[in-house]
């Protein structure tokens, strides 16, 4: 644990050197600057204010001055330089795990939860960056500062800096206990955070569901029983923070009145002057910064540290296998499908496919029909590499799918989906979506074949129209024709079209099969229907049930076996 956790900060160190050397280099120099002060200020009150004003004096108020300006300059820079490379981190961590994200495979999100991703992303590697800054700066600063202030405070009188050094030991033991209880309660924080941020983020997802069942107040309960969680949480984390922040007050003011005490008596005694004491006070108080600044760090640290734990839960998990090495070959052609003995099944569930076998002539067009649950979407997945298989192979033209790279792949085989989505962006930019270096003219024309563009063109700013956050703007139609116009523009050699008219009324239905039907000409085409009208034309359909196929035939062979396919038509015409 503790070598990983030095690689991942060596890691992010290294790509900034500059920085990082700055920053630590000024924070040296910084921290040497800050330990001059008090000793002019002795040796003035020493050996030049019992003279009177003098040329010396004025002189070494002189220096005091120009240490202070270095100081606040060189202060200021370090923020600039040290800041920027915090972010800077984080920008590359984010770019790091999102792009990590993005190559997880389907299995991956089927039991991920947005919110707590969304959080990660933001949150967790926000305090990260934070922490990146503060570990050079702090340390170093706060390292140097302690050092040369008690290495100073035993030059000036050894006897009471020997009870001072007793005291900031106990207050140390003490401050270790409390951030040992911080670490868990950061990290349960930033879990609670997580679930807040997916509730939230569901209940807005959903807010149209929520309206009409008017579910306002039961999505109020959830999110508020989410934000109690995290309530609870943080005001443990508050009380623990209180006392460290709290502690570090009471023992400022115990040691300096200890310092009084003691060094009164010593100067009584003769054993102490009294600039002694005073620089004394002054070493003191520079001592007990960084005491303030270490209880900073020690926050900081925690919560940066419950960031880091957490992206790196996530980099750890091993990406699909999209990216394999093995995948080298591309599709130069794509028309005949074989699923071959391929057995599948979802992860803790049983197998919904088990030694199944299916042969696609190229430019054939089948109908896979059945009820929901029955495997039909997952099929159209499978092909598409969406999942790993458990056994058996797929292949396209007799390569094996696991072997071709996985963006020829998917260009080769399109899918329009039921549930369609849109970006919040412009119409011409969702049709363009995978073909951004196409030209207006041809998003017209795909516009045109999934009879889109009349409407499109009705709309305020035709094809620059901004269409909301997942297309709310548009009506279930006009959405799911943008969809279509997409995949016309995308032009793959294999359409799979599961449930593309779903959202269709029966004209604008009429209208998109004719499209569909001009998409479909010299192309292997799969379509999955429960309007069985959709299938009613196809080379071939297939009755899926629980992974099997139970009936194969034409429209009118199905009819007349009287069978599932029969029952399915019969009930949709009732």
């Amino acid at each position: 644990m503790l070598k990983e956790r030095i690689n991942f900060f060596a890691e992010s160190y290294a790509a900034h050197k500059k920085a990082f050397l700055f920053v630590a280099i000024g924070s040296l120099v910084g921290a040497a600057l800050g330990l001059l002060s008090p000793m002019l200020i002795r040796h003035v009150m020493d050996e030049l204010l019992p003279h009177g004003i003098s040329s010396e004096m004025i002189l070494t108020a002189g220096a005091l001055l120009a240490i202070y300006a270095a100081s606040y300059f060189l202060n200021y820079k370090i923020e600039v330089v040290g800041r920027g490379m915090g972010a800077k981190i984080e920008f590359k961590m984010r770019e790091k795990l999102f792009r990590h994200l993005l190559r997880m495979g389907y299995s991956f999100y089927d039991n991920a939860q947005s919110g707590q991703l969304l959080s990660r992303l933001v949150n967790d590697i926000s305090e990260v960056g934070n922490l990146m800054f503060a570990i050079p700066h702090l340390f170093i600063t706060c390292s140097i500062t302690l050092l040369g202030s008690a290495a100073l405070l035993f030059y000036l009188n050894w006897q009471l800096a020997t009870v001072v050094t007793a005291l900031l030991i106990f207050k140390t033991f003490t401050t270790i206990k409390l951030n040992g209880e911080m670490k868990k309660m950061f990290m349960q924080a930033r879990q609670n955070t997580g679930d807040l941020s997916g509730q939230i983020a569901e209940s807005l997802q959903g807010i149209r569901l929520v309206k009409i069942f008017s579910c306002e107040e039961k999505e109020l309960d959830k999110m508020l029983r989410a934000g109690e969680n995290l309530l609870s949480v943080q005001k443990n984390s508050f009380q623990t923070v209180g006392k460290l922040h709290g502690g570090v007050d009471f023992f400022s003011n115990i040691v300096n009145l200890t310092i009084i005490i003691l060094g009164g008596a010593l100067i009584s005694l003769g054993a102490m002057t009294i600039s002694d004491l005073v620089a004394f006070l002054l070493y003191m108080m520079l001592c007990m910064r960084p005491v303030f600044q270490l209880m900073m760090l020690t926050e900081v640290y925690q919560r940066g540290m419950a960031g880091v734990e957490r992206y790196r839960e996530l980099m750890n998990l091993p990406e699909s296998n999209e990216l394999s090495a093995e995948r080298v070959a591309k599709l130069d052609s794509a028309s005949a499908i074989e699923f071959s003995h391929v057995s599948f099944g979802y992860e803790n569930n049983p197998p919904l496919f088990n030694d199944f076998n299916l042969s696609i002539a190229a430019g054939e067009h089948v109908g896979i029909v059945g009820m929901t649950g029955g495997g039909k979407t997952t099929l159209c997945e499978l092909l598409l590499g969406m999942y790993d298989l458990d056994g058996g192979k797929i292949s396209i033209d007799g390569r094996d799918i696991k072997t071709v790279k996985t963006d020829s792949l998917r260009r080769e085989v399109g899918m329009i989906q039921q549930d369609t989505f849109l970006f919040s962006a412009s119409v011409r930019d969702n049709i363009a979506y995978g073909r951004e270096d196409a030209t207006d003219e041809e998003i017209f024309e795909a516009a045109k074949l999934a009879e889109a563009h009349e409407f499109i063109s009705g709309l305020p700013n035709g094809y620059e129209t901004f269409v909301g956050e997942r297309g709310v703007k548009l009506s279930g139609g006009q959405k799911q024709r943008i969809a279509i116009a997409r995949m016309f523009l995308r032009n793959p050699k294999i359409l799979i079209l599961d449930e593309a008219t779903s959202a269709l009324d029966n004209e604008t239905e009429r209208q998109i099969q004719r499209a569909m039907q001009k998409l479909s000409e010299n192309r292997t085409t799969i379509t999955v229907a429960h309007r069985l009208a959709t299938v009613r034309n196809s080379n071939r359909i297939l009755v899926l049930e629980h992974g099997n196929i139970t009936e194969e035939g034409t429209h009118e062979n199905l009819m007349e076996r009287r069978g599932v396919y029969y029952n399915l038509s019969t009930n949709a015409a009732a």
